[in-house]
């Protein structure tokens, strides 16, 4: 590349990220988090510690709040904002207003539009307009929170919080985000979310978000699902044998065969790939649904096995002899047709769902959403909604990042990696935001740069990245390092 065009380059990235500083700043600029206070009461007069500085404590200090002691906070202050507050003040302040606050901060992060304009172009464009991944992650609270925080239950969690995440893949971009109890029902989030759905968008779910009812709305919007098949619902061809009554009427019984799924996995290869033709699923509704069985290979039946008795041994739950049967087995149920979503392309398709899981890992791995301790309700909450700020915030400008590292550097840039480089400015780019928002694109450019440098992705021998399995075009690294030798 000609030095001419690696100035034109730099050029333009600056002028992008730019663009998304201006969007962030009608949300984040000291003025703005000002009046957001003031509107939801949390600022009524002038205080010791004023709005920024409290999201600040909340969301970038690099405490956690409900972990950390209040003198912990009040020396965080002093040393990074200089800004002498009593561990008392800091006390009164963590109080259901700010909790209104903070949610409010995040709830606006969460829905602005403008914020999400990065796409990464893939060869799936022409088919997905969005692709959709739901999931949840869950993690123990302390139990003087069950009474709003209830657990799931199993193995001793009287007290848990559970947070539901829709992830756009192509854009990066959390489309909903619901916390509650660790209770909570995956398949009745999912039935609140159908009505968002627009033609050509491709849905990713687990097993438990299904629902055959979602489908077949889904369906009637001109939006595409993939998911696998519950082992426990029943599948049937039409018999050609049918027998029929005197009056002529057919005898219910003779008009379905159903199909012995354990049979057929006995007789399958690892990594084959069999479609049933006509399948109808379910005792009751008998759906018409494209299905495609997948084998397993032995490496990853061994996962599944491992996966399945943690999670068994944690829920305190006893799997079926009918679901032990068919774990070597995935069943994929789709409204995609073959010409567009071949048989051999199912099962990469579907597993782009582990992208939700990354950043799951990277919640809890990087920026430990889960570290709680023992504290009063509001300060636990304020934790919460500070760590979600602090997330959506990473997120939006990582994702920024990495599609511009493909567009102008044609990288694939890790997610971890990437996120583990952003936890390391993202308290320096939120005091330039409050303090010299005209340098925050200098900082942005650093990041980039150390991206560029040692956050490529890692590709493992056989086994396809999110951007091989999309069609997006990029350098390899294992390329990129046979050409530099």
């Amino acid at each position: 590349m000609t030095k001419d065009k690696v100035l034109k380059n730099i050029e333009n990235i600056k002028k992008n990220m730019q663009q998304i500083i201006k969007e962030i700043l009608k949300i984040m600029s000291k003025e703005e988090i000002e009046k957001i206070a003031r509107d939801v009461g949390f600022i009524q007069r002038q205080g010791k510690i004023q709005a920024w500085e409290f999201l600040y404590l909340c969301a970038f200090s690099g405490l956690d709040v409900s972990k950390n002691t209040l003198v912990a906070m009040s020396a965080n202050l002093s040393s990074k904002v200089a800004t002498e507050v009593s561990t008392q003040a800091i006390d009164q302040r963590l109080n259901d207003k700010a909790v209104c606050f903070l949610q409010e901060i995040f709830t606006r992060l969460l829905n602005s539009a403008s914020l999400s304009d990065s796409k990464i172009p893939s060869a799936w464009d022409e088919h997905f307009d969005r692709i959709r991944i739901v999931d949840s992650t869950a993690f123990q609270v302390p139990k003087i929170y069950k009474n709003e925080y209830q657990g799931s239950g199993g193995s001793s969690q009287p007290a848990g919080v559970k947070i539901q995440l829709e992830y756009e893949l192509k854009s990066g971009k959390f489309i909903h985000v619901d916390v509650g109890p660790g209770k909570g029902n995956d398949n009745t989030f999912g039935s609140q979310i159908k009505n968002t759905f627009r033609p050509k968008d491709l849905s990713l779910r687990d097993l438990g978000y299904f629902s055959f009812k979602d489908f077949e709305d889904l369906e009637s919007r001109g939006a595409f699902y993939v998911s696998r098949l519950k082992p426990n619902i029943a599948v049937y061809l039409e018999n050609e044998d049918v027998k029929y009554h005197k009056n002529g009427k057919p005898k219910k019984s003779t008009m379905y065969k159903r199909i012995d799924l354990s049979d057929i996995a006995s007789k399958m290869s690892e990594g084959e790939i069999l479609e049933i033709k006509n399948a109808l699923v379910g005792r009751d509704t008998k759906r018409r649904e494209r299905m495609v069985i997948y084998k397993l290979t032995k490496n990853q039946l061994k996962e599944r096995q491992s996966k399945m008795e943690k999670t068994a041994k944690k829920k305190g739950i006893k799997k079926s002899e009918n679901t032990i049967k068919l774990m070597g087995i995935t069943i994929y149920i789709t409204n995609i047709k073959s010409d567009i979503l071949p048989n051999n392309q199912i099962h990469e398709i579907y597993s782009l769902r582990w992208q939700i899981e990354i950043i799951f890992k990277i919640w809890k791995s990087i920026f430990h959403i889960s570290n709680v301790k023992p504290a009063k309700i509001q300060r636990f909450k304020c934790q919460l909604y500070g760590k979600l700020i602090l997330l959506v915030l990473s997120s939006i400008l990582m994702f920024k990042i990495r599609a511009e590292l493909l567009e102008k550097e044609r990288i694939e840039a890790s997610e971890i990696k990437s996120a583990e480089i952003m936890n390391q400015y993202i308290q320096n780019i939120y005091l330039c935001f409050i303090d010299r928002p005209l340098n925050v694109h200098e900082l942005l450019m650093s990041i980039f740069k150390c991206i560029q440098k040692n956050g490529r992705k890692s590709h493992q021998k056989g086994k396809k990245t999110f951007f091989d399995i999309l069609g997006v075009s990029y350098n390899h690294q294992e390329r990129m390092c046979k050409s530099a030798a």
